[in-house]
């Protein structure tokens, strides 16, 4: 092959290189997404390794905010561009499993880590966290039958052991022990601890709620919420109006300067300013939302950090395209092509 014909043939695979880029960007962009979950925050609904689709077309895509290439995580430093919101195919609705864009990171929002967890309070909505169950505008939300939390095992006999064939059959991997003979923690989804309650040298089975604070701190600062009783909390709706109080200035400073872009601050003689003009008030710009992980107990989500803004949300999960299991090296053939609920 002569020069030119190397030349030709070079340039010939560039382009059909760049071309596919192009391609492979816009799909990721406007259409779906591959997002591989690193943590158990979502199992049982989702497990570490489990590879997920997750479609832009149902809350609409997002104009990229950064120029690059999203699936290589390469991006032109310094440059940002104005994105907005395209329409979308439905709205989005508690229960929902979403992949957005870790809010509290000092990033560019296309950019910022992919975090999948749950919606449970949309809104306009006001969460609560009840002995450890959800509950919204006053109910108690339906527990997804996936949805796992610790219990107390209490037995009949302390010389009784909880062995890997009681567990394992009900998808429990482990009993911890505790300082009472008689007791163990599990993590499980309630039909297993149902399960669990049956077995004849088991005494009971109750939810194990957490009455000290969390380990990380909660949302918001100072707050003397626990990870089991939390709230109530209220999640702000666009083009609503609030007062500014000192109890709610703890709710939404975060919200007018880091994810609003308003200068905000609280006077010393009293009161609030906003970009410079005292103000008592405040209208939200957008939409927020309130998340939380399907392991309740085992989940960093809205309960630690706060609210989800909506030019956050990056997608709705819609199912499993295949799994790794990493601590056995193989793959999980039962969660290949699998919908999520």
């Amino acid at each position: 092959m002569d020069a030119r014909s190397w030349k030709h043939a070079a340039g010939a695979w560039l382009k059909s290189l760049c071309f596919a880029l192009l391609i492979a960007t816009g799909i990721q962009v406007f259409l779906v997404q591959p997002f591989v979950v690193p943590t158990s925050s979502m199992a049982k609904t989702i497990k570490p390794g489990d590879y997920i689709l997750v479609s832009k077309l149902h809350y609409g895509p997002r104009t990229p905010q950064s120029v690059g290439l999203p699936f290589l995580d390469l991006y032109v430093p310094g440059v940002h561009l104005p994105s907005a919101r395209l329409p979308g195919l439905a709205e989005s609705e508690r229960g929902d499993v979403v992949v957005f864009h870790y809010p509290p990171e000092k990033k560019p929002i296309d950019q910022k880590t992919a975090y999948v967890k749950r919606l449970v309070g949309l809104p306009g909505d006001t969460v609560e966290v009840q002995n450890g169950r959800a509950v919204v505008n006053g109910k108690p939300l339906t527990a997804v039958p996936t949805v796992q939390q610790q219990w107390d095992v209490h037995l009949k006999d302390p010389r009784m052991r909880l062995l890997p064939n009681h567990l394992r059959p009900l998808g429990i991997r482990t009993a911890r022990p505790t300082s009472d003979p008689n007791r163990r923690l599990v993590t499980a989804t309630s039909e297993a601890a149902d399960a669990l309650a049956s077995y004849s040298f088991v005494q009971s089975v109750e939810l194990s709620a957490s009455t000290s604070p969390a380990k990380q701190p909660t949302f918001p600062a100072n707050s003397d919420f626990t990870r089991d009783e939390y709230g109530p909390v209220p999640v702000p709706r666009k083009n609503q109006t609030v007062r500014l109080t000192d109890s709610t200035w703890s709710l939404y400073k975060k919200v007018i300067r880091q994810y609003e872009g308003h200068s905000a601050e609280r006077v010393e003689s009293g009161g609030f300013r906003i970009d410079g003009q005292r103000n008592r008030r405040y209208t939200f710009e957008q939409d927020y939302f309130f998340v939380m992980g399907d392991n309740l107990d085992n989940s960093l989500d809205s309960r630690f950090w706060g609210y989800v803004p909506e030019d956050h949300l990056n997608g709705e999960a819609v199912f499993t395209l295949f799994s790794w299991d990493r601590e056995q090296n193989v793959f999980r053939m039962g969660r290949t092509l699998q919908g999520l609920e």
